[in-house]
């Protein structure tokens, strides 16, 4: 009798957190509580969806205007052909046997899986699949393929991820442009990059691999095969962008510290010492930022090989 109790509560507060029905809500949970507890393999929805017969959907509206769905045993729901196929095409580097969890269902609405540390909006009402900040729960997509997080979770990556995440978009960006310099200035990614690195103190080692590897690194330049007006073209489009990145960051410096108000650690005055690139600008000074904890074993991530693109990229 208490063990039922204590189910019926569960399914009452699922239903206030969801605004489902009851029957609805304690079907959710009974499908979550079959599913298997560490995930299904890529490979196992692919046989689903190439082996269930299409179910028969009421959407609500028109069913001419929705897309072919079936039956997923593995998610709990309905889900269209088209965007397992999308979700499958995400995850070609990782192949067939990536291993999938289910973070949450909403049926004929969303499904968001989750494979290592990428996360997977599957759209349920069209084939469309989008990736999501690797921050759980999070809802929001990423800037670009390059891009771990969406911008309010970027200021949360170390300075070695967002160093990464920066020449490997950098990289990308550069080869797209080509010698066309003046496209190389003013990006919007740029100064993503820029505010995220202002925020955790990293701003000189990321402004410094954006330069590099947008434009070259200075020891570089002479050994470019260029005319000389292209040289001296690339060395001014370097100091402009150098100069607009110092400029980013101070702004986000300043509005960051009214946002706090005050040194989290001390209280005191958060710009009583001017602007260092190397302090959050939630610290007073380099003496009130607490020292960074020694990552353990078992919290390191797997992350995105450098240099890697997915097979499909989103568009930014």
């Amino acid at each position: 009798m208490t063990k039922d109790k204590k189910r019926k509560a569960a399914i009452r507060e699922r239903q206030v957190q969801t605004g489902r029905r009851y029957t609805q809500a304690a079907r959710e949970m009974t499908a979550a509580t079959d599913r298997e507890p560490n995930g299904f393999l890529l490979s196992q929805l692919l046989t689903e969806c190439a082996t269930v017969a299409p179910a028969d959907i009421d959407w609500g509206y028109d069913s001419e205007l929705a897309p072919e769905v079936f039956h997923s045993r593995l998610l709990g729901g309905a889900v269209p052909y088209g965007t397992v196929l999308e979700l499958a095409g995400s995850l070609a580097q990782e192949g067939r046997s990536a291993r999938l969890t289910l973070e949450s269902m909403s049926p004929l609405e969303e499904a968001v899986v989750v494979c290592g540390n990428r996360r997977f909006q599957l759209i349920l009402t069209q084939d469309m699949v989008r990736e999501l900040c690797q921050t759980p729960a999070c809802r929001y997509d990423q800037p670009g393929w390059a891009f771990l997080h969406c911008s309010s979770h970027l200021p949360d990556c170390s300075g070695d991820t967002l160093v990464s995440m920066t020449e490997d978009w950098a990289y990308s960006f550069k080869t797209d442009a080509g010698r066309d310099v003046d496209r190389l200035e003013g990006s919007a990614e740029a100064d993503l990059l820029t505010k995220a690195a202002t925020a955790n103190g990293t701003y000189e080692r990321v402004s410094k691999a954006l330069l590099d590897s947008l434009f070259v690194a200075p020891d570089a330049l002479d050994d470019m095969f260029w005319s000389e007006e292209e040289t001296l073209a690339m060395q001014h489009a370097i100091e402009r962008e150098r100069l607009r990145l110092h400029n980013v960051a101070r702004t986000e410096a300043r509005r960051l510290w009214k946002v706090f108000g005050a040194c989290v650690t001390c209280g005191g005055r958060l710009n009583a010492y001017g602007w260092d690139p190397g302090v959050p600008p939630r610290f007073c000074s380099a003496n009130c930022v607490p020292p960074a904890p020694c990552p353990s074993p078992d919290s390191a991530t797997t992350e995105r090989p450098a240099n890697q693109r997915p097979a499909e990229e989103p568009a930014l």
